[in-house]
């Protein structure tokens, strides 16, 4: 059943791709990054970004230009060879020149590129301080790639089967620091076991012999070497994925050289605004203490730096002001309500033991941080009662707002005791690990949200005097009524399907009017909900929605979510009743006649295909054609009577999400085994509610 249900997925992908082949897909950037100060030439590949017009980043001193790349039929063939793996999304190329400030932080940025059509999805692009080292392609390992100056970051990607070489001078105890970012810079891929570029790292000398090798850091999948050197000689690094898989969005960016990097600092947790001072913890570093204040609750991600330059980026998490928070305690430290407890395994016992002081009837719940916040723990936490008997035990909590990451080893234990009691509350490692960095927090809520909210796409296009979409993502439990309020909306602009019916999974549209600026405006979606006290709303966190290993759908968190208004479409579409209302339909109806309204710009006389923009059993619609000199038509979606039998007879009849699909097609286009039929234009109605009666 559950290959059944790949497939179809599989299939549901290239359906999507045909539909939308017009939107701008990301796929990589190489190289994915440069140095700060300086300018550096990067090429993009993805499916229609030869399309784009403009660069965005997450920081405003990062600029960009773009000169697309120049190809020919045969060129592309010649590339996209049948039966190897590279994939149709990859199709296209453009080349960045991108300028980075000398005042830019080190770090990872957000870049996307925009185009008449839209936005595209989000890539990570790293700011560094060392210049890039580019691979020439045609390197072997009787000829390596020869790095003449370190500290530097080795850029390249691996093809099929492929194995890159860098050689480099080191002298006898020189410290040196191999660090890769592969899935840091392309953290999922599609159509790939495991869903991302899984390298293995290895450092031999000039006799073949090994030096050092690392195919994980911790608990992650990009390697980190930290060696001594033996000898003075020529060394080189090697580098290729685990199963020897290979393409261009298998790229890679080795920070290389005798360069700072950080392997602990403690505490690892503090409060917002106030100072914590930091023991560090690992190599090149020169000073062993840093005092830092940050101002977000919260995950923060730090670095330190020297004359050599920026470590790497260390995690630190923030407690909200009001939180008490008490430091390494003495064993028996009270656990008090909105109160935390930072703590580490240092003890040979492995086990950590805390006193709960319970109510009766009064929910505990106690949140655990650790792997969250790059602790090597996976931890267990247990309540027992005075007479030692566990009462309540939790491995793992999965914790949604953590997109990129596929093992959750943070538990959250929740318990309701039906007496007053002393309750003990233990922490130990699932592998009975323990030392400094087996460190965790223990934050002890009244009450934890129930669910988390998604907005993606994180950028959202919409032509002027059109209807754009987006989707709203509930993990977790919501009281209803609920509705979702979008902020920052220009005045003139109009939304749809606001009121949540019951769905996980929610599809909002907004319309532009005639004569909206193009322009990009940031923008905010809430989700409001009845509570005890009366009604209270929640940030939707906008994301980017990445598929993994053709099935698993992540949400990679995004620095804003912003609606971006393109160019006018020669021809908009809407139905002629008021969105705002449900439309019903009796469960004896055999069609549930809809009439389509299009508005045409002078001259435009092309035929558009309609389709439903929601496929389910409930609806079907034959295929419908707006000639040319038509302006409304009147569809008829058809009731499936066998898939509506299951909803006869119910107490609160269900509703149905729908909208209308218009497009005028484009040409026909082949990629490999794969045909396309390219849209010229698609227009979409707002999207309705269809409410069975009773």
């Amino acid at each position: 059943m559950k290959s059944r249900r790949i497939i179809l997925t599989i299939l549901c992908a290239i359906i999507s791709t045909t539909l939308y082949a017009q939107k701008l897909s990301l796929g990589y950037l190489y190289p994915s990054g440069g140095q700060v100060g300086t300018t550096v030439e990067i090429e993009a590949g993805g499916l229609n970004i030869n399309k784009a017009t403009k660069v965005l980043f997450s920081h405003e001193g990062i600029s960009a230009e773009i000169e697309p790349v120049k190809e020919s039929a045969a060129k592309k063939r010649k590339r996209r060879r049948l039966n190897d793996q590279s994939s149709p999304q990859l199709a296209d190329r453009v080349k960045l020149r991108i300028t980075i400030a000398a005042d830019v932080p080190c770090g990872m940025y957000d870049l996307r590129l925009q185009g008449v059509s839209g936005v595209s999805n989000m890539l990570p692009f790293e700011v560094a301080s060392y210049p890039n080292f580019v691979e020439n392609n045609r390197a072997s390992q009787r000829n390596p790639n020869r790095v003449t100056a370190l500290p530097a970051v080795l850029c390249g990607y691996v093809t099929p089967g492929g194995v890159d070489y860098f050689n480099f001078e080191g002298e006898k105890g020189q410290t040196i620091v191999a660090t890769v970012k592969a899935r840091q810079m392309v953290p999922y891929i599609a159509d790939a076991v495991p869903g991302w570029f899984q390298p293995v790292l290895k450092i031999v000398d000039s006799e073949g012999r090994e030096v050092a090798y690392s195919d994980d850091y911790h608990h992650n999948v990009d390697p980190v070497i930290i060696t001594t050197l033996p000898k003075n000689d020529n060394y080189t690094v090697i580098i290729h994925d685990a199963i020897y898989r290979g393409r261009e969005d298998f790229n890679y960016r080795i920070h290389l050289g005798v360069i700072p990097f950080v392997t602990g600092r403690y505490p690892a947790y503090g409060t917002v605004g106030k100072s914590v001072k930091q023991q560090l913890e690992g190599v090149n570093l020169g000073a062993t203490t840093a005092k830092i204040k940050v101002k977000k609750a919260g995950y923060n991600s730090l670095t330190f730096t020297n004359d050599i330059g920026t470590s790497d980026a260390v995690s630190f998490y923030a407690l909200p002001k009001g939180v008490k928070h008490i430091q390494t305690p003495k064993e028996g430290a009270v656990l008090n309500v909105e109160s935390a407890i930072s703590d580490s395994l240092t003890s040979t016992a492995k086990v950590k033991r805390y006193i709960i002081n319970a109510q009766m009837r009064e929910p505990i719940i106690v949140e655990l941080i650790g792997r969250r916040n790059g602790s090597r723990i996976d931890a267990v936490m247990r309540f027992k009662d005075c007479y030692g008997k566990v009462v309540a035990k939790k491995d793992d909590t999965e914790d949604p707002l953590q997109g990129m990451m596929t093992f959750h080893a943070d538990p959250v234990l929740k318990y309701t005791p039906k007496r007053s009691e002393v309750l003990i509350l233990e922490v130990e490692d699932l592998y009975q690990g323990y030392g400094a960095d087996y460190h965790y927090l223990l934050w002890r809520h009244r009450q934890m949200p129930t669910f988390n909210a998604f907005v993606a796409p994180a950028n959202i296009t919409v032509p002027a005097g059109g209807t754009a979409t987006f989707r709203v993502d509930i993990t977790g439990k919501v009281k209803r009524p609920a509705n979702l309020i979008v902020e920052g909306l220009p005045a003139g602009f109009t939304t749809s399907s606001l009121n949540i019916r019951g769905s996980k999974r929610w599809n909002v549209s907004i319309t532009a009017p005639k004569d909206a600026e193009v322009e990009r405006f940031p923008i905010e979606v809430k989700l409001e909900y009845p509570t005890p006290d009366g009604r209270e709303q929640a940030n939707v966190v906008p994301v980017d929605n990445m598929m993994q290993a053709f099935y698993y759908t992540h949400h990679i968190q995004a620095s804003e979510l912003a609606l971006d208004v393109v160019q006018p479409s020669p021809y908009r579409m809407s139905v002629d009743f008021d969105v705002a209302n449900e439309l019903p339909f009796a469960y004896a109806n055999e069609h549930i006649p809809i009439k389509i309204i299009v508005d045409k710009e002078p001259g435009f006389n092309e035929p558009i295909e309609i389709v439903m923009g929601v496929k389910h059993r409930i609806f079907s619609l034959e295929p419908v054609t707006i000639l040319p000199e038509e302006t409304e038509k009147i569809i008829y979606l058809k009731l499936n009577h066998t898939a509506l039998e299951r909803f006869r007879g119910r107490k609160n009849p269900p509703s149905w999400q729908m909208n209308i699909v218009g497009t005028v097609k484009g040409e026909i286009t082949k990629q490999g085994k794969r045909t396309f039929q390219n849209a010229k234009y698609r227009e979409i109605t707002p999207y309705f509610v269809l409410k069975l009666a009773r």
